[in-house]
C-alpha cells in the first residue's frame, strides 16, 4: 500500500517525465524516419528493377509519418519544445508560408505553407525558427557537415553559411495547417490571419486570427470583442501601422459560388481586439479588387502595388469563361486622418481617407504577379513574379523573371535595382539637393550606409527591359527530374530548324505544277510528293536529351545534381524580407510546364553594396520527386528509353486485385489510395489502347494524306471538288497504262469521269473507318479535356493567390 501511495504521490512530476521520455523517443524515431527517407530516395534512383507497382513511396510515407508525429506530439505537450533540425535548412520545401522577422531579438519565423508533389498537395502547420547569424558549435560542427554533404553535391559545402534552423513545439491550443495566410510581428507576438486548407480532401478558407508570443513559444487565439471581422479569405496582404493591423484584399473560393475578389479594408486594433472595415460610398474610387498584391507603410501611408483576380468574359460562349487580370497599378492611402484620441476604435467617427492612385514614374517592373516585396527604409523592394498569357486552345505561356525593382515612397518613383559594376566606368546619380545630373566616378564599393540615397536615374519614364524565362529556357536549363517510380525523367527539347517548313513549301510548289506536266511526269512528281510526305512527318521532331546547363547537371552516376549559381532563379510567391541593410530571398515556386517545382534555396544581397548575390544555401530542387508525369509528349524516362508510349506497362500487363484479407488491414487513408491506384492505372490503359488503334488505323490507309483523306462531314462531291488535280493525276496514270495496251488515250471529260470513280472508291473504303477514327478522336478529346480539367482545378486556387 505504501509503495502505491508513493507511486501516486507526484502525478504532475510523474506526466512530465512520461512525456519527456515520449518527446525523446519520437525525436529518434524522426531522425530514423528522415535518414531511412534519405537512403530510401537515393536507393530508388540506381535500382534497376522498378517492376513492383505495389510498393509504396518511400518518401509519401515518410512525410505523412513525420505530420502525424507533429501532430500528436503538441496535443500531449505542456510546455514548448525546442529542438534543432537535421538539415541545413527544412524538409521537405514548401510555398505560400509566412517567414517574418523578429525584431526583437533578430530571428525569423516560418509557419505553414503547402508542398505539392504532382500528385498530393501538402499543407503544414509547423513552426520553424531561423537564426541567419548563428554559428555552428564546436561540437555539432562535424554533424553538420556530415548533414549538408547527404544532402548536397557540393564537395565544398562547410563553406555555405546557413545559420540556426529550430522546431517549435507549441502545445495545445495550435491553429490548423495552412497557406497563403498573412502574418505580421507586434509588441512580441507574431499574429497570423486567414489563409486556406487546400488537399484533395478538404479546401477550406480560414477567417481565425492568432497570436505567437515568441518569448514563451505559446499560441493564443484572438478573439474579437466587437466591430466587423474580415470574412474568410486567403491570398490577402497584412500590415503593422502604430497599434493597429491593416488588411486588404484576397480572395475566396466556394465550391457552390464564383470566386470573390476583395478590395475591402480592415483595421484590427491590438488594444482593444476589435476589428472596423473602412465604408466607402459607391461613387469612391478604389483600387479593384485584388490578391496577392504587395503592400506596405510608409510614413503614416499605406502603398499596394500589382496583384491578380479574374474577370468573367461578357463576350465568351455562356459568359462562363474568366479571364486572368495581372494588375500594374499602384495606389496610396494615407492614414493620418485615422487617428483619433478616443478609446472607442481607431476609426469612431472619422471618415475614411480617400485612395490616391500613383503615376508610374522612372524604370518601373514590367506586367506580372506572384512578385514577392519588403520595406526597406523608405523603399518597397519588388523581386520576381511570372507572366502569364493565354494562347490558342486557352494554352497558358508563361514568363518568370529574377529582376529586382524599388519603389521610392517619397519620390513616388521606381529604380532598377541592378548589381553594380565592381570597377571602371561612371554611372549617373541624382543629388539630394536636385542639381543637374553629373558623372562621378565608381569608388569600388566602398559606400557608406547613406550610399543608397543616391539612386541611378533613368534616361525616361518606361517600363525596364526583362527577358525572363520563358518555357523553352525553363526546360532546358530544369531538363531533369525524379518521378514517382524513382525514375530519372527528361524533358523534351524540341529543335525547330525550319526543315520541316521548306518541305511543306516545296510540297506546295511542287503539286502546283504537276497540273502542268505530262502524264508520265505528273504521276513521278506525285510520287514524289507523297514520299516527301511520308518523311517529313516521320522527322517532324528533332528530339535531344542534354545533360547540363546553367541550373542542374547529370553527375557520373546518372543522377541530377546542383551548378553553382551568382544569382537566384526566377520565381513567384518567395519569402522577402530585409534584416539591417540585408535582403534575404527565401524559396518560392517555378513551373515548368505542368511540372511545378517548389524551391527551397536561400539568397542574401548586401544593399547598400549591391555588388553580388550570397547564396546562403543552394536548394534541394534537383532531388524533388514529381509524380505528375502523365503527358509523354513532353518527357523522356529513363526508365522507358526514350519510347513514346504512354508509360512504360507490358502488353501483358494486369492490375492486382485488392483481397479482402489485406483490405481489411488497410486504414481508410490506405484503401482510398489504393482504389485510386487501381483506378488511375486502367485510365493509363484505356489511354494507351485508344491512340494504339488511332496509330495502326491511320498507318494502315494512310489517313494522314489529306489529299486523298474525306474531311470530318464531307461528301463524295465534296471530297472530289478539294482534291481534283490529285485524282486527275491518278487517272491520268491510270489511262497511260491503258493507253499502251490498247493505243488508244482517254478524252479529258473521260479522265474526269475516271478520276472522280477513283475519289468516290477512296471514299467508300475509308468511310467505316473515318467512322471509327472520329470515335476513337472524341474519346482521346475527351479524355485529355477530363485530365485537362483535373489540372487546372488543381492549380486554380494558385494561379488566384498570384
Amino acid at each position: 500500500m505504501g509503495k502505491k501511495d508513493k507511486k501516486n504521490k507526484d502525478p504532475e512530476k510523474k506526466a512530465a517525465l512520461a512525456a519527456k521520455k515520449e518527446a525523446k523517443a519520437d525525436k529518434a524515431a524522426l531522425k530514423r524516419l528522415q535518414k531511412e527517407q534519405d537512403r530510401l530516395n537515393s536507393l530508388s534512383i540506381q535500382d534497376s528493377d522498378r517492376d513492383d507497382g505495389n510498393q509504396k513511396q518511400p518518401q509519401e510515407e515518410s512525410l505523412d509519418s513525420i505530420l502525424e508525429s507533429f501532430r500528436q506530439r503538441t496535443k500531449e505537450l505542456e510546455t514548448a519544445v525546442l529542438e534543432p533540425i537535421d538539415t541545413p535548412f527544412p524538409s521537405p520545401p514548401r510555398g505560400n508560408f509566412t517567414f517574418t522577422l523578429c525584431p526583437t531579438n533578430g530571428l525569423f519565423y516560418m509557419f505553414g505553407g503547402e508542398y505539392y508533389d504532382g500528385s498530393e498537395n501538402l499543407v503544414f502547420d509547423e513552426l520553424l525558427r531561423w537564426n541567419p547569424d548563428a554559428k555552428t558549435d564546436n561540437d555539432d560542427e562535424e554533424k553538420a557537415n556530415e548533414n549538408k554533404r547527404d544532402n548536397t553535391d557540393n564537395s565544398n559545402v562547410e563553406n555555405y553559411d546557413t545559420g540556426k534552423w529550430t522546431r517549435i513545439l507549441t502545445p495545445a491550443p495550435t491553429p490548423p495547417p495552412r497557406c497563403a495566410h498573412s502574418a505580421v510581428f507586434h509588441n512580441d507576438g507574431i499574429y497570423i490571419f486567414g489563409g486556406e486548407m487546400a488537399t484533395a480532401e478538404k479546401y477550406h478558407h480560414y477567417k481565425d486570427l492568432w497570436r505567437l508570443d515568441v518569448k514563451k513559444n505559446t499560441w493564443e487565439e484572438c478573439k474579437s470583442r466587437g466591430g466587423s471581422p474580415p470574412v474568410a479569405r486567403s491570398g490577402h496582404r497584412a500590415v503593422v501601422w502604430r497599434h493597429c493591423m491593416i488588411m486588404f484584399g484576397g480572395f475566396q473560393e466556394e465550391l457552390r459560388a464564383d470566386t470573390r475578389w476583395f478590395n475591402d479594408v480592415h483595421i484590427f486594433d491590438f488594444q482593444t481586439n476589435i476589428w472596423c472595415e473602412l465604408k466607402y460610398n459607391k461613387l469612391a474610387r478604389l483600387p479593384p479588387a485584388r490578391s496577392a498584391c504587395n503592400m506596405t507603410v510608409c510614413a503614416d501611408a499605406l502603398f499596394i502595388y500589382g496583384g491578380y483576380s479574374k474577370l468573367k468574359n461578357a463576350n465568351a460562349p455562356g459568359a462562363n469563361k474568366s479571364e486572368g487580370i495581372t494588375h500594374i497599378d499602384c495606389w496610396m492611402l494615407p492614414l493620418k486622418q485615422l487617428i483619433k484620441s478616443n478609446k472607442s476604435g481607431p476609426l469612431s467617427g472619422a471618415n475614411p481617407p480617400s485612395w490616391e492612385r500613383i503615376t508610374r514614374k522612372g524604370e518601373y517592373p514590367s506586367q506580372r504577379a506572384g512578385t514577392s516585396a519588403a520595406l526597406h527604409k523608405n523603399k518597397l523592394l519588388v523581386f520576381g513574379g511570372v507572366l502569364d498569357s493565354e494562347g490558342d486552345q486557352h494554352k497558358v505561356e508563361s514568363v518568370f523573371y529574377d529582376d529586382l525593382f524599388a519603389l521610392d515612397m517619397e519620390k513616388r518613383r521606381w529604380f532598377a535595382m541592378r548589381l553594380k559594376k565592381g570597377s571602371g566606368g561612371g554611372r549617373r546619380r541624382k543629388k539630394k539637393d536636385n542639381q543637374d545630373e553629373t558623372k562621378v566616378e565608381n569608388n569600388g564599393g566602398n559606400e557608406s550606409d547613406n550610399s543608397e540615397e543616391e539612386e541611378e536615374v533613368p534616361q525616361n519614364d518606361a517600363e525596364a527591359i526583362s527577358s525572363g524565362w520563358d518555357l523553352d529556357k525553363l526546360r532546358q536549363d530544369m531538363f531533369a527530374f525524379i518521378d514517382g517510380n524513382g525514375n530519372i525523367v527528361y524533358e523534351k527539347i524540341e529543335d525547330d530548324n525550319g526543315e520541316d517548313d521548306s518541305n511543306k513549301i516545296g510540297e506546295e510548289e511542287k503539286t502546283k505544277d504537276s497540273s502542268n506536266l505530262s502524264a508520265d511526269v505528273a504521276t513521278a512528281a506525285s510520287k514524289a510528293v507523297t514520299q516527301e510526305k511520308k518523311q517529313s512527318i516521320s522527322d517532324t521532331k528533332n528530339v535531344d536529351k542534354i545533360d547540363a546547363s546553367a541550373v542542374m547537371q547529370v553527375d557520373s552516376k546518372g543522377l541530377p545534381s546542383t551548378v553553382t549559381r551568382q544569382t537566384p532563379l526566377p520565381r513567384i510567391n518567395c519569402a522577402v524580407s530585409v534584416k539591417g541593410n540585408t535582403l534575404y530571398i527565401y524559396g518560392g515556386v517555378v513551373e515548368v510546364g505542368d511540372r511545378e517545382v517548389t524551391l527551397d534555396d536561400c539568397w542574401s544581397i548586401d544593399l547598400n553594396k549591391r555588388d553580388k548575390w550570397t547564396c546562403i544555401w543552394p536548394g534541394m530542387m534537383h532531388k524533388q520527386v514529381w509524380k505528375g508525369v502523365d503527358d509523354d509528349d513532353s518527357y523522356i524516362s529513363s526508365d522507358q528509353g526514350g519510347d513514346d508510349d504512354e508509360n512504360s506497362l507490358d502488353e501483358d500487363f494486369e492490375l492486382d486485385p485488392i483481397h479482402e484479407d489485406d483490405a481489411e488491414k488497410m486504414t481508410e487513408e490506405e484503401r482510398k489510395k489504393a482504389k485510386k491506384a487501381v483506378k488511375k492505372a486502367k485510365e493509363k490503359e484505356k489511354r494507351r489502347g485508344v491512340r494504339h488503334e488511332i496509330t495502326e488505323l491511320k498507318e494502315k490507309l494512310g489517313v494522314d494524306n489529306a489529299q486523298r483523306t474525306p474531311q470530318m462531314g464531307e461528301s463524295v462531291a465534296e471530297f472530289y471538288a478539294r482534291t481534283t488535280e490529285y485524282w486527275s493525276v491518278e487517272a491520268a496514270k491510270s489511262a497511260g497504262v491503258a493507253a499502251c495496251d490498247s493505243g488508244e488515250r482517254l478524252s479529258t471529260k473521260e479522265l474526269a469521269r475516271e478520276g472522280f470513280l477513283l475519289a468516290k472508291k477512296r471514299y467508300e473504303e475509308l468511310k467505316p473507318v473515318l467512322q471509327r477514327l472520329d470515335e476513337l478522336e472524341a474519346m482521346q478529346q475527351e479524355g485529355a479535356e477530363e485530365k485537362q480539367k483535373k489540372k487546372d482545378k488543381k492549380k486554380s486556387s494558385k494561379k488566384d493567390r498570384r
